[in-house]
């Protein structure tokens, strides 16, 4: 399933080091690439987890430990 913006996602266990974001649920906001002044696009996508205040921008690699909530 793809995901799309305001979906109900939840992150699965990544890694110890990534506790902060293990098994959270949150809102998928959308991709949000970002061109450098190269030209090199990074791929991105940002999620608002509960109970945080601000946005965070992830890594395209993180999407595979991120998985749309069924209902």
């Amino acid at each position: 399933m793809d995901m799309k913006a305001g979906d109900l996602v939840k992150f699965s266990y990544v890694n110890n080091h990534c506790r902060d974001i293990n098994k959270k649920v949150g809102i998928f906001l959308g991709e949000r690439p970002l061109k450098r002044n190269d030209g090199v696009v990074i791929e991105n996508f940002a999620v608002l987890l509960f109970g945080e205040d601000i946005p965070r921008l992830c890594d395209w690699s993180l999407k595979r430990w991120l998985k749309v909530v069924e209902e």
